[in-house]
């Protein structure tokens, strides 16, 4: 599922053997498009995997909640959904955070 928050980036690529793979992937191309990418969340579609579990959230799958409220900016979808990550950027963080 897509989210108008984010930027979002679609990849086929027929040779993704499962999830650690497709993770590789993802990793690479967000990557490319942040300074600090860090994984926030994903979905496995194959195995209907998501994490962070949130149930509570009844208006959008729960991971994608959370992504939104915790940084994340670049969703990379492999293959129409078989896998989606959102990653956050560090960089961008670490500039918004209130100085102690």
């Amino acid at each position: 599922m897509k989210s108008a928050y984010f930027i979002t980036i679609d990849l086929e690529h027929e040779e993704v053997t499962g999830y650690a793979a497709a993770k590789k992937l993802a990793e690479q191309e967000a990557g490319k498009k942040l300074s600090e990418p860090m994984l926030v969340a994903w979905y496995d579609g194959k195995r209907n995997e998501e994490h962070p579990h949130v149930p509570e959230c009844q208006h959008k799958p729960g991971w994608i909640a959370y992504a939104e409220g915790h940084g994340g900016r670049l969703q990379v979808n492999l293959n129409d959904g078989e896998y989606s990550f959102i990653f956050a950027d560090l960089a961008h963080l670490s500039n918004h955070r209130p100085s102690q």
